[in-house]
């Protein structure tokens, strides 16, 4: 019977031989029965197929989804070790299921043990240890991620107080001359069509990020893009106070009598956003719009992270954008730098971190620099692999998997109890 097996493996072509129609039943025997098709429009035989990694495979023209690059790169690895036994394939147990490849991910000069000991343990844990500590890792940049995007919006809170507390006197610095309140009277309701539309594109976001299949990825990236501008932001409103747009509306500079009262104040314009909708009034926070970088955050995540074919719906998000935009100039809440810049910037760093997120295992020259000049970015995304796919999701497990959760659990309790009898 031995024999025969080993007559057989003898006579099976060498994976590199293999033409496309064997490569599909490769990918089929595999459970990759989804990307035959696709491997073979792109003519990819058995040659094509080993020199195939995880960076080709997530990069045009193959597109695969992140969460199957991994186990048919370990595939991959597992048919070359096979048929080449003498050859220097990678132990599959480094790479299981939902690993990255942290070499790939780090310099060449620099230490890597760390790195390893910490992602991918003893080779002889279990298989499925790389899969938790990569889940928790997750969560815990996520959590990160939302104590970074607190604590911009508790700063920019502060900084909208220092500012009104400093605001220009309205009779001695008039407002600026600006090319559209200059030209157009003021809309008293359309603040209000500003901050509706806030309030509708979060909600389009929290849909996104309840039903996306990597929603910790996308909430962690909105949280750190946004915390990041809005910090910039508070240094802008801080070292430079500008006369309102505004002559006619009544907003007067603060005094506060302690610390105490100035704290609270601070936790009421926390609580309300900085929102007017809610009866509160702000301003001296001019440079640059608040509610312009979130517009432009929310409208570029619903369009970055819903799929490429609904145009529709993203042509509408701009104009729904824009149309928010112009909101905030015609109740004259900001001079039309303001918003400009706001959008200019909320744009290009959104673009950017999207880019080298995308793009950061192929950037290893730039790593060291990328580290220092952009070090919040590198924290969060340094373990980042290719593009997030948009795929989507039900949060809630199914009752079939609560139903092998709970078989599961009491598997593993009847072999906790039989154990102390067996060695007794």
């Amino acid at each position: 019977m031995m024999n025969e097996i080993v007559g057989a493996s003898e006579m099976e072509p060498h994976p590199r031989d293999w033409n496309n129609a064997r490569v599909g039943q490769w990918l089929k025997e595999t459970g990759f029965e989804q990307y035959q098709k696709l491997f073979d429009d792109r003519n990819i035989d058995g040659g094509a197929l080993c020199r195939l990694t995880e960076e080709t495979l997530q990069r045009e023209p193959l597109n695969i989804s992140i969460a199957d690059v991994h186990r048919l790169s370990v595939c991959i690895q597992q048919l070359q070790q096979r048929h080449d036994p003498s050859g220097k394939a990678p132990d599959p147990r480094l790479f299981p299921y939902k690993a990255y490849e942290v070499v790939d991910m780090e310099d060449s000069e620099n230490s890597l043990e760390s790195d390893r000991e910490l992602l991918l343990g003893k080779p002889d844990d279990n298989q499925n240890t790389v899969y938790y500590r990569r889940a928790h890792s997750e969560l815990r940049k996520t959590i990160l991620a939302m104590m970074y995007g607190f604590l911009s919006h508790f700063l920019t809170s502060v900084a909208i107080v220092n500012a009104q507390e400093k605001l220009p006197d309205k009779k001695q610095y008039p407002p600026l001359p600006d090319i559209y309140l200059d030209n157009f009277a003021v809309i008293p309701w359309a603040y209000k069509v500003s901050e509706s539309v806030i309030l509708s594109l979060l909600a389009l976001m929290g849909v996104i990020f309840v039903f996306h299949k990597h929603r910790w990825v996308v909430l962690r990236r909105t949280l750190v893009i946004a915390g990041s501008i809005y910090i910039l932001r508070c240094v802008c409103v801080t070292v430079t106070n500008l006369p309102m747009p505004e002559k006619h509306y009544k907003c007067d500079r603060m005094v506060f009598q302690d610390t105490w009262s100035k704290f609270q104040r601070i936790l009421v314009v926390y609580s309300g956003m900085g929102m007017k909708i809610g009866g509160m009034k702000t301003c001296g926070d001019y440079m640059f719009s608040g509610h312009t970088i979130t517009i432009t955050v929310a409208t570029l995540t619903a369009i970055e992270y819903t799929p490429k074919r609904y145009r529709l719906l993203h042509v509408a998000l701009w104009l729904y954008c824009f149309c928010g935009m112009w909101a905030i100039l015609a109740s004259h809440g900001h001079y039309t730098l303001d918003v400009v810049i706001a959008f200019y910037i909320a744009s290009r760093i959104f673009m950017y971190h999207q880019t080298f997120a995308n793009n950061l295992s192929l950037m290893r020259r730039n790593r060291k620099r990328i580290k220092i000049w952009f070090p919040v970015f590198y924290f969060f995304e340094k373990d980042t692999h290719g593009i997030v796919k948009n795929e989507y999701e039900c949060p809630l497990p199914s009752l079939d998997a609560i139903r092998k959760f709970i078989k599961d659990r009491r598997v593993d309790f009847c072999l906790k109890q039989y154990t102390p009898f067996r060695h007794s």
